[in-house]
Order: C-alpha cells, then sequence, then structure tokens
C-alpha cells in the first residue's frame, strides 16, 4: 500500500515538474500605459461638455461615428478595466471603489517625504482582494559556509533588508510561502498568484505599516520567471515586488507582482 502511495506521488510530482514553466504567459500582465494614470490614481476626473442647443438632429442613417464623443462617453481612465476591451459594453461597475482608501494622502511615487522616518522598517502587510494580513519581518542572511542564501520567512512576509524601506525611492522586494507542507512555515502567499486575474477587473491595493506610517501600494502588473531567473532590481520610483514559489509541489518557478506607491498616511 505504501508502495503505490509512493508511486503515485512520484507520478504527480514528475507529471508537475514536466509542466513547469508551462503557464508562464498566463502571468504576464501590466496595466496598459496608456490606463496607467487613472489605475494610480493621477488623472483628473473629466467633465461631460454641455449640450449644444438649437442644431437640428442629423438622421440616424446619415450620422457619421462621433470619435470624440465615443473618447469622452468611455475615457479609460474612468473605465473599470474589465471593460476596457469593449467600451460599448461598459457597465456600470466601480473602478475599484474610490480611487485612494479613505484617510489616506493622495502622492505621486517619485516623490520625496519628509513627514516619516525613512529608516523604518515594515512591521505589517495587508492585501485584501487576497485576504492577506501578515506580519512583516526583516530576513537574515544565512552563512552555509561556501555560499550564503537568505532566511526563509516563518509564517510571515519577509523582506530583504538590503532593497528599499517603505515609502522610500527604489524597489522593496517582499517573499512569502505559496505552501510549506514539510517546514511548516505558512501559505502566507497562497494566493497571490491570482492577482493577475483579480487586476483585470479592479484594483489591487497593497497596505504596508511602520511604526507610524501606513503606505498603500496598487499593483501594476503580474509575471513569472525561473528560480534561476530571479534577480533583484530596483526601480526609480517607489515601487515593491512581491514574490512566491509555484507552481505547487514543484516549486522552480516564481510569481512576482508589482506595485507602485500611491497613498499614505501617518498614525
Amino acid at each position: 500500500m505504501l508502495g503505490a502511495a509512493l508511486i503515485v506521488v512520484s507520478g504527480v510530482y514528475i507529471y508537475s515538474r514536466t509542466r513547469s514553466g508551462s503557464d508562464a504567459t498566463e502571468f504576464i500582465y501590466s496595466v496598459p500605459e496608456e490606463n496607467l494614470g487613472g489605475h494610480l490614481g493621477r488623472a483628473a476626473v473629466a467633465v461631460p461638455p454641455a449640450p449644444v442647443t438649437g442644431e437640428r438632429p442629423i438622421p440616424l442613417e446619415q450620422k457619421a461615428p462621433d470619435v470624440a464623443g465615443f473618447a469622452g462617453l468611455y475615457p479609460g481612465n474612468l473605465l473599470n478595466p474589465k471593460y476596457w476591451s469593449e467600451p460599448e459594453w461598459a457597465g456600470s461597475d466601480p473602478f475599484g471603489g474610490p480611487t485612494i482608501p479613505d484617510g489616506f494622502i493622495p502622492v505621486l511615487s517619485t516623490d520625496l517625504f519628509r513627514d516619516f522616518d525613512p529608516s523604518l522598517d515594515a512591521t505589517g502587510m495587508r492585501i485584501p482582494a487576497i485576504n492577506v494580513n501578515s506580519s512583516v519581518v526583516e530576513l537574515a542572511i544565512l552563512d552555509l559556509g561556501n555560499q550564503r542564501a537568505y532566511q526563509t520567512p516563518d509564517n510571515t512576509v519577509g523582506h530583504i533588508p538590503q532593497t528599499s524601506s517603505p515609502g522610500q525611492q527604489g524597489s522593496g522586494w517582499f517573499f512569502a510561502h505559496l505552501e510549506s507542507y514539510i517546514a511548516g512555515e505558512g501559505s502566507i502567499f497562497r494566493r497571490l498568484p491570482e492577482i493577475t486575474e483579480l487586476i483585470k477587473q479592479d484594483p489591487v491595493d497593497v497596505f504596508i505599516t511602520t511604526d507610524d506610517v501606513e503606505f498603500v501600494y496598487r499593483v501594476t502588473g503580474t509575471r513569472q520567471v525561473h528560480e534561476d531567473d530571479l534577480k533583484l532590481f530596483s526601480a526609480d520610483d517607489a515601487q515593491i515586488v512581491l514574490v512566491t514559489c509555484w507552481p505547487s509541489r514543484v516549486y522552480d518557478q516564481r510569481v512576482l507582482v508589482d506595485a507602485t506607491l500611491v497613498a499614505y498616511r501617518p498614525f
């Protein structure tokens, strides 16, 4: 009986291994450049033009396409992302609720901040869209003799200490497990791969706290890379990158989620 179970488990693993990476294109998504300003809350609300009176209506069969009017009816920066590909069928779904969460101060990711201590580390992370609510710790560097490696996050989200702190220019890198059956180190980022589809529907916000400030980062894209191709990089503005292993049972790929700073509030 045990032998049969081992054969089944081995077969599932081998199959999963051969399929690993075959779904990489499913995780490649970025908010379209022409919609990015509205997505990040940077675009002004469009005011529809006042109706012109005193003109005779054009018969329907002779009316030329009104491209400018179409753009006014369906401005990309106000439209829910789920309708970007077919705006003529746009529904009334909200564009992710308020552009910036209540109580937060909108800010450009390129701004320099002066009203909080930039040396403070992250202490917590919330991602309401996927039910993440976790502590954050700085990951230690382990000396393994002939090489060095980062400590794995144990039932928490881990921040790579050499990367940017919350609210600072550059990229802050955060890691957590998809699952951890053997080591028992949690599954905090179990639903992180779902974000690719979620941001096609509505914005997804990542809330990161320090001792005295809470920041809001808005997801702008996702992708998948092989573990050997993962390289830490830094951005010119304030961003974060969330990382988890993929796929289940194999874990040789990495799902990356990019997000840009849009707001903050002091405690």
